[in-house]
C-alpha cells in the first residue's frame, strides 16, 4: 500500500503528538527507501527549528526506534522481505547529501540505534532468527546481535555479535559476502553455510559444522587470515593468542559404548558443543570462566546424558533445566 506523508505530520510524528492513525501512516512511509532523503531533508528541518524549544533528541530518536521495533516484531513470523534497492543514491541531489551529513554530525550517538537493530537474549534464553536475507541465525544465552534495520544494501552483509550464535548462511546469486563481526580484530567471512560463533570477554571460539570460513583477525599492527575446514575448533584468548584444531571426534551410534572419547584440555564450551551437534542435547554456559574450564581423559558415553554426567561429576558442577534445555553453572 502506498502512503504519502506531509511534511507537518512528519514534524507531529516526530514530537510525539501524532494519533495512532498518522504513526501507523508516518512508520509504513519509512520503510519505502525512496522517502528516505526526504525524511532527512525534513528530520534536519525539524531540528533546526525545535532547538530553541531545546527538545531532547535521545527521547525523540528513542521514542521512534521503539516504534520501529514493535513494528517489526509483529512482522517477525512473516516470510523475509525481498531484497530492496540502495537507500542512498547520491549522485543528483547534493543538498541532501549535506543535509544528511549535518545531521549524522549532530546526531552521531543516537545513529546506531536509528539504522540498526539489536536483538537480545536474556540468561537462559535462546532465539531463533531469520535475516531478511533468509540467513538462520540461532542466538543462544545472554547474548546480542546487531544487524542493518533497513536491510543489507552493501556488497557485504555485516553483522556484530557478542555472546554466542549459531549461523546458517543463505549463498545469494550476487555472490554478496557474509561477515560476522565481534570486534575492530576479529571478523568471520563466510565461504561455506554453518558454524556457530562464541565471543565472550575470555576468549573467542569459532566451531565450523559445514562449508568453509575465512577468519581476519589482527595480532598487534600485523593482519592475519586463516581458513577453517569442517571440524575445526578456531580459539582467540584475550591476549591475543591463536589456537587451532580439530574437535574431538565422536564415534558413530553404532560404535557407541565400544570406543570411548578422549579429552585433551578440553573446554567446556567444546563438550557442550558436542553434546549439541553430535546428541541433540541443549545445554548452554552461564559464566564465561566456566566455559574455558577444561577436561582431560578418556571416558566412555553411550548418550548424551552419560557424557552430561561426566562432565558435571568430574568438574563438580551443576546443570538446571530451562524450557528449552539444560543450563550449566559453576557448584
Amino acid at each position: 500500500m502506498n502512503h504519502s506523508v506531509s511534511k507537518h505530520t512528519l514534524f507531529t510524528y516526530l514530537a510525539g503528538q501524532a494519533t495512532p492513525i498518522e504513526r501507523q501512516t508516518v512508520e509504513e512511509w519509512l520503510k519505502n527507501p525512496a522517502n528516505t532523503p526526504t525524511f532527512h531533508e525534513w528530520l534536519l528541518e525539524w531540528e533546526m527549528r525545535s532547538l530553541q524549544f531545546v527538545p531532547d533528541q535521545e527521547a525523540a530518536f528513542e521514542k521512534m526506534v521503539q516504534r520501529l521495533d514493535q513494528t517489526e516484531r509483529l512482522e517477525a513470523d512473516e516470510e523475509p522481505m525481498p531484497v530492496r534497492k540502495p537507500l542512498f543514491f547520491w549522485g543528483g541531489w547534493k543538498p541532501y547529501l549535506v543535509a544528511a551529513t549535518v545531521l549524522l554530525a549532530l546526531l552521531i550517538p543516537l545513529r546506531n540505534k536509528l539504522f540498526y537493530q539489536t536483538h537480545y537474549t536474556a540468561y537462559g534464553e535462546t532465539k531463533t532468527l531469520r535475516l531478511e536475507d533468509g540467513t538462520g541465525v540461532v542466538l543462544k544465552s545472554n547474548s546480542s546481535l546487531q544487524v542493518p534495520r533497513f536491510g543489507f544494501y552493501t556488497n557485504i552483509r555485516e553483522v556484530l555479535l557478542t555472546g554466542e550464535g549459531r549461523f546458517s548462511v543463505t549463498h545469494k546469486p550476487d555472490h554478496q559476502r557474509f561477515v560476522v563481526k565481534t570486534s575492530d580484530q576479529f571478523q568471520i567471512e563466510v565461504l561455506g553455510t554453518e558454524f556457530t560463533v562464541y565471543a565472550r570477554k575470555q576468549s573467542t571460539n569459532v566451531a565450523l559444522g559445514r562449508g568453509k570460513i575465512r577468519v581476519d583477525y589482527s595480532q598487534g599492527a600485523d593482519k592475519h587470515q586463516l581458513t577453517m575446514k569442517p571440524g575445526d575448533l578456531l580459539t582467540l584468548s584475550h591476549q591475543g593468542n591463536l589456537h587451532l584444531r580439530q574437535l574431538p571426534a565422536v564415534p558413530p551410534a553404532e560404535a557407541r559404548g565400544k570406543t570411548g572419547l578422549t579429552f585433551k584440555e578440553t573446554s567446556v564450551w567444546e563438550v557442550c558443543y558436542l553434546l549439541r551437534e553430535k546428541f541433540g542435547l541443549k545445554v548452554e554456559i552461564v559464566d564465561d570462566s566456566l566455559a574455558q574450564r577444561t577436561i582431560s581423559g578418556n571416558y566412555h558415553a553411550d548418550n548424551a546424558d552419560e557424557l552430561l554426567d561426566v562432565l558435571t561429576e568430574t568438574l563438580e558442577i551443576k546443570t538446571e533445566k530451562t524450557g528449552t534445555g539444560l543450563l550449566l553453572k559453576n557448584n
